[in-house]
């Protein structure tokens, strides 16, 4: 826990809140916290500032928070991930918090095994507790929106087109005949990242997604697990957005801006 993060109806008037479980632990054990100490702090989709801590007491932390830097937006970044294995998921989930994705989209595709469906990290409150910890951990207070569709087909062809997804559209496909690094993003572009399971999307799914203005891409010569390839595919859409390099990703946004 990098960062304390709070729900607004935690704080009393004062700007008071005590906490328990496993945020008072962590801070007390492993931040080593006393009265006087300083933590970085947040609200939930509302302002960013510090809590200095009051007293530890026990298994409970009292500390009083000031709020002031605005936390910006909401970001407009979408995941769309093929159920991966449970214990996968949940840790994907964090990262994808962690790396700033307003929101996160999950489904089924042909590759996903059923019985992972039934999963208890398919309820959506194992999916809160892993967005609070990505949060926690890479300091930011907007908590991303998590959709599930199970059947793919349906999903493609009715619901994207509702989500209102950015333009810029990728889909990962290690068979794809364009590298990342040979795009170009026009600076502050949202986009969409579509991941499938371990072993890809089978080449219709590709189509498909292809159909509703996904552009292929691959992040180099070797597959990589999904957790991983969200890491590497992520840092390197940001990257290019940061750069501003005044394109538009191929097929996606309009005209197409090469290497």
């Amino acid at each position: 826990m990098n960062f304390l993060l709070l729900d607004r109806g935690e704080l009393d008037a004062d700007g008071t809140a005590v906490l328990h479980g496993r945020r008072a632990a962590h801070a007390r054990d492993v931040l080593g916290v006393a009265p006087g100490r300083a933590l970085r702090a947040g609200v939930l989709g509302g302002p960013l500032g510090t809590a200095e801590v009051l007293a530890v007491e026990g298994d409970r932390v009292t500390v009083r928070v000031t709020l002031g830097d605005d936390a910006g937006p909401r970001p407009r970044d979408t995941l769309l991930v093929a159920v991966p294995r449970p214990k996968v998921l949940l840790r994907m989930i964090a990262h994808a918090a962690a790396l700033g994705f307003g929101e996160l989209v999950l489904f089924r595709s042909w590759r996903v095994d059923k019985s992972w469906l039934d999963s208890s990290a398919m309820q959506p409150a194992a999916w809160h507790e892993q967005l609070l910890l990505g949060l926690e951990q890479a300091g930011r207070p907007h908590l991303p929106r998590v959709r599930y569709f199970p059947r793919f087909k349906p999903m493609v062809e009715d619901e994207l087109p509702r989500l209102g997804l950015p333009d810029a559209r990728f889909v990962a496909h290690p068979g794809a005949p364009t590298p990342t690094w040979q795009l170009a993003m026009p600076e502050q572009q949202p986009f969409a990242l579509a991941l499938g399971p371990d072993g890809g999307f089978l080449p219709y799914e590709v189509d498909k997604l292809r159909e509703a203005g996904f552009f292929a891409v691959h992040c180099g010569p070797h597959p990589l697990r999904t957790e991983t390839a969200l890491a590497v595919l992520a840092g390197q859409l940001q990257l290019l957005r940061r750069q501003g390099a005044g394109g538009c990703p191929p097929g996606a946004v309009g005209d197409t801006v090469p290497a």
